[in-house]
């Protein structure tokens, strides 16, 4: 008869999972929050959202201790005006990558090195405010 053996690793341990979190704000799931390394004034924060209710809901704001504004952006176009929200129908994903969807830090207080973490509140239209955590990192999940 043969035996399978197996160890049981926490997630922790592996690398891909030990930076990877998630948030869920009422119907609103906010997954693994990053932002790219920056010695400038300025950086670039992604995260996936996705409405799980049945009501459309709209991202209209973000703030942090860690700079002095931030801009919800549509691409790197930054001569386009800031985007006044970012809609979240219900069902439908909402991405944001380097170059495309992010949330843009103005007036950085500090550079944003590898593994750095910082708080940013995020308000919702109907579902309030959230706060997340933010993790500074080359690519997501480093």
């Amino acid at each position: 008869m043969n035996r399978r053996h197996f160890i049981a690793i926490p997630l922790a341990a592996l690398p891909s999972f030990a930076a990877a979190h998630s948030y869920k704000h009422g119907s609103i799931a906010i997954g693994h929050a990053w932002a790219l390394p920056s010695q400038q004034s300025e950086a670039q924060v992604f995260f996936p959202m996705v409405n799980n209710g049945g009501t459309r809901d709209e991202l209209i704001a973000a703030r942090s201790a860690i700079c002095s504004t931030i801009e919800l952006r549509q691409n790197n176009r930054y001569d386009d005006p800031p985007l006044a929200s970012m809609a979240l129908e219900p069902g439908r994903p909402v991405p944001m990558r380097p170059t495309a969807r992010h949330l843009r830090l103005i007036g950085l207080r500090q550079p944003l090195v590898l593994n750095y973490r910082f708080t940013m509140i995020l308000d919702f239209l109907n579902a309030g405010e959230a706060e997340i955590e933010v993790i500074v990192e080359a690519k997501p999940g480093d």
